[in-house]
């Protein structure tokens, strides 16, 4: 009975570290590591880790909080190739928005129109050749366009916002600048639960200083 007494207590102990996992909780890290993601690591080394989280954990970009639009494209130039998306919409009167889709290195679907779009061949519709944004055309090229595009009188007030950062992508330097970056992944807990993560990572003086784990449990109803 006395050797049982360590082992049933290890037991207890074992049991109830498990219980406080299990339903909703929240986490912060700040030494170590998780899901492969070190503590103290910089940008471009945290964006490497997550590469390789991503495949396990099953989500491909991660958000970058506090990147506002662009109220012109002359940083967008260098950028564009590092992303998948680019919405270029009106700031003033009636809602008006062009959606680029990349694959690859080049454009690959052209969306126009307010609540809902519709897919074109080029943008804007009456601009010169040499100036309008086409299918096919190659990503690293759009900068000069937009550039072009930004100084017709219709589209002076346009701003530009990116998509969420692709981890299938190269690493953007300019990441360097944002402190706040948030990424999400779930996974089925049984046939009618799902578990979802909601992490956000927070920069300090060039370095990963912590995360803060957001974990959800929903049903799901068929």
């Amino acid at each position: 009975m006395k050797r049982l007494l360590p082992i049933m207590l290890l037991l207890i102990v074992i049991s109830a570290c498990k219980k406080e996992k299990q339903g909703d909780y929240s986490e912060t890290i700040t030494k170590g590591e998780k899901w492969g993601i070190q503590i103290g690591s910089t940008p471009a080394e945290v964006f490497a880790q997550l590469q390789q989280a991503g495949k396990t954990l099953d989500f491909q970009n991660v958000a970058i909080y506090g990147r506002k639009p662009y109220s012109s494209p002359e940083k967008l130039a260098g950028i564009l190739p590092f992303y998948y998306a680019l919405t270029v919409y009106n700031n003033t009167g009636t809602l008006d928005r062009a959606v680029f889709l990349f694959s690859g290195d080049k454009v690959q679907q052209i969306a126009t129109g307010g609540g809902l779009t519709s897919d074109v061949t080029k943008w804007p519709d009456g601009a010169a050749d040499d100036t309008a944004i086409k299918i096919d055309d190659p990503v690293n090229e759009m900068g000069a366009k937009l550039l072009k595009i930004h100084q017709l009188p219709a589209y002076a007030a346009y701003g530009f916002v990116l998509s969420d950062k692709p981890l299938n992508k190269a690493y953007d330097p300019d990441l360097n600048n944002y402190t706040d970056w948030q990424f999400v992944f779930s996974d089925f807990i049984s046939s009618n639960v799902i578990g979802s993560s909601t992490v956000k990572l927070h920069f300090s003086a060039g370095r990963l200083e912590r995360m803060d784990h957001d974990y959800r449990e929903g049903q799901i109803f068929n």
